[in-house]
């Protein structure tokens, strides 16, 4: 039988939206593919197909020349297939060596050998470089650390083809070599095929014998890592390469004053003063941001992954330290050292995270809600909970949610919860809305409903909005005004939206890349 992983004419639509068409390639063993696209290109759509995640509508996939049918990540651990996503999936609970194990456990009759799990890990955590041991729960340790683990985990099940989704995002220089190092001893020595899904070009022609280049769900670049220019591999990142599906953002469906808002003249006539300015901000991930909004403007942020843009959002909230530089709100030095600083300031953050650090999972939608306002209902240590209460069902009743919002807030659909969390931002009533990937897992009409929350608080209420998104288009739709992230540093340069097209924002974001080559 023929060896390798072989992808024939997948293709994956939600909807509407064609994520993959067509898409083909082939992961040899002992070989190392690189997956690159721009933002929204079907990277992550690819990855899940192949780790049995999801379930493309058509096409093939065969391993080691035997067709497979994954319906579930199981599946395709099963034949050798191990997939690391960027989103980590270790238990914070457990220990290193129980996540290591976590369904593949050491026995002794019918009791774990914890003593030989524990070895083990020690002994991998030492090979691969990792400063950690068996028995350390895995919540203490660094996000590189974890991201290390996670990779050694897919190899210590005996994986054929390991998947890695933008492994380096959290690691530094020297981490980065590392993992890089342990890929080729892992190709070189056992055999491993890897399909390495990256964006550093630096990386990507360090470490890849095959390049494969993705842009809007379809393949623009196959080729031999040594016979291709640097610049034409940007150049099918960045490029426009197909027509971009735009049904999500039709004219058609949007309102009368949807379209106002899109007649870029009257909207910059209606911004008011500076609401947060940055100013060279540096330090915890970031190289000098430099940036202003306005009250009544929704400011759009896009960059690469491990640009930054997240990072300077939990910077504004008080999550992550100010290091140097300094930042201004509403006219007054600010420097908030905790969330509660920021909201007490008028900032209200919607994380990328929604599950892990947006809301409690046990409370209701109404109580989530009420969370950041429980002063503002306080009397003599009392708190009034039915006037609490009825400003939150006021309040979520506005944005059109589908589902008891009495229930666990885990009851509702994803979309529905985020739209929970955009009530609970409203009921704050700020002066500064931060939204990190705000629309990131939900469907198309939940998606709208969002847009339509963010401008009319920006219309209606003068909030100043600012905006991270992975994707292009939805930034051209929604912002008023773009800046770019590169390397942990912005230079303040807005762009209009209706000047800038998705390819363009692409170029902006790739530049310094394309300089180097």
């Amino acid at each position: 039988m023929a060896a390798g992983l072989m992808v024939t004419s997948i293709s994956k639509t939600y909807g509407q939206t064609k994520a993959l068409t067509d898409v083909s390639l082939a992961i040899e063993p002992g070989r190392v593919v690189a997956l690159i696209g721009h933002n929204g290109a079907g990277k992550s759509t690819l990855l899940r197909a192949l780790s049995g995640a999801e379930v493309p509508d058509t096409g093939s996939i065969v391993v080691d020349g035997a067709a497979d049918q994954f319906l579930s990540p199981a599946d395709a651990t099963a034949v050798g297939i191990a997939c690391v996503y960027q989103e980590l999936s270790l238990i914070g609970e457990l220990t290193v060596a129980e996540n290591l194990f976590l369904g593949t456990e050491e026995t002794t009759g019918p009791l774990l050998n914890r003593k030989e799990m524990n070895r083990r890990a020690d002994e991998l955590c030492k090979e691969y470089g990792i400063p950690a041991r068996g028995t350390d729960l895995v919540s203490r340790l660094p996000v590189a650390q974890r991201q290390l683990l996670e990779v050694v985990r897919g190899i210590n099940r005996n994986a054929k083809y390991l998947l890695l989704d933008e492994p380096t995002t959290a690691l530094e220089q020297e981490q980065v070599e590392n993992l890089l190092d342990i890929i080729r001893r892992l190709t070189a020595e056992r055999g491993l095929g890897v399909l390495l899904v990256d964006h550093k070009l630096d990386e990507v022609f360090a470490i890849a014998d095959h390049i494969v280049g993705l842009s809007n769900g379809r393949i623009v670049l196959d080729s031999p890592a040594d016979t291709v220019d640097r610049l034409k591999v940007i150049d099918a990142i960045v490029g426009d390469h197909a027509t971009v599906d735009d049904s999500l953002f039709s004219h058609a469906e949007l309102s009368v004053e949807d379209l106002e808002v899109m007649d870029e003249a009257k909207r910059e006539d209606r911004f008011g003063d500076v609401v947060l300015a940055a100013e060279h901000l540096s330090g915890n991930g970031l190289a000098g941001v430099t940036l202003d909004v306005h009250a009544g403007e929704v400011l759009g942020i896009y960059g690469l992954i491990g640009a930054g843009r997240s990072r300077f959002l939990r910077t504004v909230y008080g999550a992550e330290p100010v290091a140097h530089g300094s930042l201004s709100l509403l006219g007054r030095p600010y420097a908030p050292k905790q969330p509660s600083d920021a909201i007490a300031s008028g900032v209200a953050f919607l994380s990328e995270e929604r599950k892990s650090d947006g809301f409690i999972p046990q409370m209701s939608s109404v109580d989530n809600a009420v969370l950041p306002v429980l002063g503002r209902y306080m009397k003599s240590g009392i708190l009034n909970w039915k006037a609490l209460r009825g400003s939150a069902r006021e309040i979520l009743s506005q944005v059109t949610i589908r589902g008891d919002i009495s229930n666990p807030i885990t009851s509702l659909s994803g979309g529905n919860q985020q739209k929970a969390l955009f009530a609970r931002a409203t009921l704050q009533g700020p002066k500064l809305l931060l939204l990190d990937e705000p629309t990131k897992g939900v469907d198309i009409g939940a998606k709208r409903e969002i847009h339509r929350i963010v401008k009319k608080l920006a219309r209606e209420q003068n909030v100043a909005v600012i905006v991270v998104s992975s994707e292009e288009e939805e930034l051209t739709m929604l912002a008023d005004t773009i800046v770019v992230f590169r390397h942990g540093s912005c230079d303040g340069v807005a762009y209009p939206r209706s000047g800038i097209t998705p390819a363009e924002l692409r170029e902006l974001a790739w530049a310094e890349t394309k300089e180097s080559a």
